[in-house]
């Protein structure tokens, strides 16, 4: 039975206020809190409950039980570790506002000063391939962003952290990682060559199509001598398809470059969970569902592999419901163990600057039943757990 307590979330031993009953230990738990009553959400139950005979009377609280205790002792400690992350989470905010500015620099200045602005990018990328190479724990997690006036830089940021993932599991050079990180930073920068009004036009007809594919060509006249081949190989054949049904060369297989098929990768299902227009916009796991299910043909079959490895059946961005009843939110992979994921939870009782945070590879009792589609949930949860809808990346060091 799903019940919800009217209680404080620091008043009683539980996880979340509101969950699933699905032992005796639990209403054990339920009876020494002393209360009258609780909420029952038919709903969201396997079961339905007994019906009532007679007057209900209060029932005195029973001798806290040492199970219980430890529960609440677990619970202040996880309170702890729920404040610290919060101050992490809001430095990593930080940090991803001025690595939005940084990008939009870089793709500005290098119209015009283009030493510079490569210059900076190297920089950007040398500090991203350090927090994945220097730190084995290292993942990526998913943050909230005010920055939407330009999605081409956020897209050119994400896109730039997701080829680190894949570099990572792929165990490449460090050479290299910069090197992909460069070119996925740098990647779209030919379409500051074409109209604004072609680039967000959905379907296009036959001459914009045209114009748009040219976008590739026109990004490595820009970055021409300035970066290396590798880099000018991922700017000119990121949209090339392993099946060779891409542009703007049509080439296949082992004629793209490496870093290259890597950036498509990340490209792509970027702009899956990310498109111009949000109600085209696949929750996490869909788009890597569609990638592996209806799209591998496009792709380096072993890349593609490593990045879903690396993400998890639950990337950071998907809505997920609970072993224990509650809906959350995926913020970020846990290393190593990519089933049980950092979570924020939906506690409607519990404001959402205080939510709910946690890492189910420390909460053995919890678990993920499945992921939920963001149009099957109210309005509410939504405008709590992702307000924005819009899912951007962050580089997360262990915590130390």
């Amino acid at each position: 039975m799903f019940v919800s307590l009217d209680l404080g979330w620091l008043e009683h031993p539980f996880l979340v206020n509101s969950f699933l009953i699905t032992d005796e230990q639990q209403l054990a738990t339920l009876r020494e809190l002393g209360l009258s009553h609780v909420s029952h959400d038919p709903q969201r139950s396997k079961i339905t409950p007994l019906t009532l005979v007679g007057d209900v009377t209060a029932v005195s609280p029973r001798h806290i039980t040492p199970a219980s205790q430890l529960l609440m002792t677990e619970k202040l400690t996880r309170t702890g570790r729920m404040t610290a992350h919060r101050e992490r989470v809001l430095l990593f905010e930080k940090q991803y506002e001025d690595a939005i500015t940084s990008t939009k620099d870089v793709l500005t200045e290098i119209l015009r000063q283009p030493q510079l602005a490569v210059a900076q990018a190297s920089a950007m990328s040398e500090k991203l391939t350090s927090t994945f190479l220097d730190d084995q724990g290292a993942t990526v997690m998913m943050v909230a962003s005010n920055k939407m006036d330009d999605l081409s830089n956020q897209h050119a940021l994400n896109v730039m952290i997701l080829t680190m993932v894949i570099c990572k599991g792929l165990g490449v050079s460090r050479e290299i990682m910069n090197a992909a990180g460069m070119g996925a930073l740098l990647h779209d920068i030919g379409k500051t060559s074409i109209s604004k009004t072609v680039l967000r036009k959905s379907p296009r007809n036959r001459s914009e199509e045209t114009l748009y594919r040219l976008h590739c060509e026109y990004g490595v006249n820009i970055v021409s001598e300035h970066v290396n081949p590798g880099v000018r190989a991922v700017v000119r054949q990121h949209h090339e398809n392993f099946d060779g049904s891409g542009f703007p060369d049509g080439s296949k297989g082992a004629q793209i470059n490496p870093l290259a098929r890597i950036v498509a990768i990340a490209d792509r299902y970027d702009t899956l969970c990310n498109p111009l227009r949000l109600t085209d916009a696949l929750p996490p796991a869909e788009a890597l569902s569609t990638m592996f299910a209806h799209e591998a043909r496009l792709f380096d079959a072993s890349m593609l592999a490593v990045f879903i490895r690396e993400l998890g059946i639950y990337p950071p961005g998907s809505m997920v419901r609970l072993s224990n009843g509650s809906i959350a939110l995926v913020i970020a992979a846990s290393s190593g163990n990519t089933l049980r994921p950092t979570v924020l939870i939906y506690e409607p009782s519990v404001p959402r600057r205080e939510a709910v945070v946690i890492n189910l590879s420390e909460s053995a009792q919890v678990r993920i039943e499945g992921v939920l589609k963001p149009e099957s949930l109210d309005h509410c949860v939504i405008d709590y757990l992702n307000p924005r809808m819009r899912i951007a990346y962050h580089a997360m060091k262990t915590e130390s």
